[in-house]
């Protein structure tokens, strides 16, 4: 078994193949003058059960990466070839809201067809109830939550834990009681992906409580930042935030959330500044 590390992963495939006593190399992509990819095995995978880690943001060129790397290893004579992404792009579009539009999620599960196996963590699924849905190979579903539920309890015990829209019950409300956590899940009107509403009841007890904010995925922050504005309407002690992914997109929302919270904590499948829980483990343990 090779675990190879890709351009947006390197770092944590080296600690997941530490972690797994598995061989390691980088996979050495690199650019033609003309922005195309050029990908190359360092070494030699023929008969190797392939594992190939991408985190999928920045998506575009990641997800290309992959596909040539899938494809030639398969053509190199690879045993399996297995993708771990910790983070999942192209999740949300699951449903054709307007005449026209592609279901990504959906194509993106053909075109991942290629891999016999996919390890990815807390995924965007809404409509979809379970990756069976969208992919048909073999796939490896691993959740954050104990982890997150440590780091919680180590760091920030005695708190009240707030859900930023319906969607995040499954994380806010699961992991609270896991900890012994009051919890509220907020009710979340989108206008459009700029503009969101959110509203909760019994915020009234969260006056000089600590609070913190689960999500799974900071894409633009809107909806982060939406919530700290209503949480702070209840004068609480301090507002932390939470998030699995932490893409940030939008870099003034970003810089509001900073200014408006004690600290944003989010986990390494994409590794930022934030990055204080370790999913190396999680993953590791899957491939033993």
């Amino acid at each position: 078994m090779i675990v190879v590390g890709c351009s947006n992963s390197k770092s944590l495939a080296k600690i997941i193949a530490r972690k797994a006593g598995l061989k390691y190399s980088d996979l050495v992509m690199k650019h033609f003058p003309d922005g195309e990819l050029y990908i190359k095995y360092a070494i030699d995978i023929k008969n190797e059960d392939v594992f190939l880690v991408q985190t999928l943001y920045p998506s575009t060129e990641a997800i290309l990466e992959i596909l040539i790397a899938g494809y030639t290893a398969k053509d190199l004579g690879a045993k399996k070839v297995n993708l771990i992404a910790p983070y999942m792009a192209y999740m949300r579009q699951d449903k054709r809201f307007f005449k026209g539009e592609a279901i990504s999620s959906l194509i993106i599960g053909k075109m991942f067809n290629i891999f016999d196996k996919i390890i990815t963590i807390d995924p965007h699924l809404h409509r979809h109830k379970s990756l069976n849905e969208v992919f048909y190979n073999q796939n490896v579903l691993l959740s954050s939550n104990k982890l997150i539920e440590d780091y919680l309890q180590k760091n920030y015990s005695d708190s009240y834990i707030i859900g930023p829209d319906e969607e995040s019950n499954q994380w806010a409300e699961e992991i609270a009681k896991k900890i012994g956590m009051k919890s509220i899940v907020f009710n979340k009107k989108r206008y459009n992906s700029q503009k969101v509403k959110v509203y909760g009841k019994g915020l009234e007890e969260i006056k000089n409580q600590k609070v913190i904010i689960i999500d799974d995925i900071i894409s633009t922050g809107h909806t982060i930042l939406e919530s700290i504005n209503e949480i702070k309407k209840y004068k609480p002690k301090t507002i932390i935030v939470v998030g699995i992914h932490g893409i940030f997109a939008n870099k003034l929302v970003y810089e509001q959330i900073m200014k408006n919270t004690k600290e944003i904590i989010t986990t390494n499948t994409i590794e930022t500044k934030h990055s204080k829980i370790d999913v190396s483990e999680l993953i590791s343990n899957s491939l033993l």
